[in-house]
């Protein structure tokens, strides 16, 4: 069998809802800006390198030997020197919507979202 609440006790209850119910809220967003996923996610150097290690430096390509010296994605610092001097070429040609790398399959639309704000937030660490 329940106990009935103690009459002590209701007019505390009552007071912390009516307060809850009254407490200020938050001032709203401004409409002028529609924030993005981009302005909230961290995208991390490691995750950018696994990318790239399995789908651009496997194989013939991008590793700093053979017709791809000049993209040597093999390490961080080799892609950020990289993509410092040729980011537009970069982005068309890895991330954009009329991408034509990698030449086995186009990375996923989340994949080259990533890319794209990792480059935007300057390539963090």
């Amino acid at each position: 069998m329940k106990k009935p609440m103690k009459p002590a006790l209701f007019p505390l209850v009552l007071m912390l809802l009516v307060y809850s119910c009254t407490a200020e809220q938050a001032p709203a967003p401004n409409p002028g800006i529609e924030p993005t996923a981009c302005d909230t996610a961290v995208i991390t150097s490691s995750y950018i390198m696994t990318t790239i290690s399995s789908r651009c430096t496997n194989g013939a390509c991008h590793k700093g030997t053979g017709n791809f010296v000049v993209s040597d994605f093999s390490t961080l610092e080799k892609l950020k020197t990289y993509l410092k001097a040729n980011e537009s070429i970069f982005r068309e040609r890895v991330t954009s919507a009329n991408a034509d790398m990698p030449p086995r399959g186009k990375l996923s639309e989340g994949t080259r979202d990533s890319i794209n704000c990792w480059l935007s937030h300057g390539m963090p660490d």
